[in-house]
């Protein structure tokens, strides 16, 4: 049976290159499964007769995730800063609002026990027919 034959390094060099301009180019990170269909290998057989190119080689050129836009630590500490005065004066509302709805139920709860108190005032009434 015969395999084909292996790529030499040059070759397998030229293809990560390629690789990693084709994925600059198109705003993607470069994978070695690109370089591994480039040339035609499967992932095994690439990684073992070609680790080193990997570590050495394709692996430092991979460019690092660009940090996000404004991602600064000034600006982060301002934004949180911002959030803690927000929801600080969330939780003073939140506080009032619980005062005045427990000064409501008080209120209520003081009506509700005068209303059920049998009232002295009241007396019978007299029927009508009788008078």
């Amino acid at each position: 049976m015969n395999r084909p034959a292996l790529p030499d390094a040059n070759t397998v060099r030229a293809a990560m290159d390629t690789v990693l301009a084709d994925a600059a180019a198109h705003g993607r990170r470069p994978t070695l499964t690109a370089v591994e269909r480039r040339l035609g290998l499967a992932h095994a057989t690439f990684y073992r007769h070609y680790g080193d190119l990997i570590t050495r080689y394709f692996q430092p050129r991979i460019p690092r995730p660009a940090a996000a836009v404004g991602d600064s630590t000034a600006e982060a500490d301002e934004t949180a800063a911002l959030t803690v005065r927000r929801l600080r004066q969330e939780n003073t509302e939140l506080r009032r609002t619980v005062e005045v709805y427990a000064e409501m139920i008080r209120q209520l709860a003081i009506e509700n026990d005068a209303l059920r108190q049998p009232s002295a005032v009241v007396r019978s009434l007299p029927l009508q027919g009788n008078a």
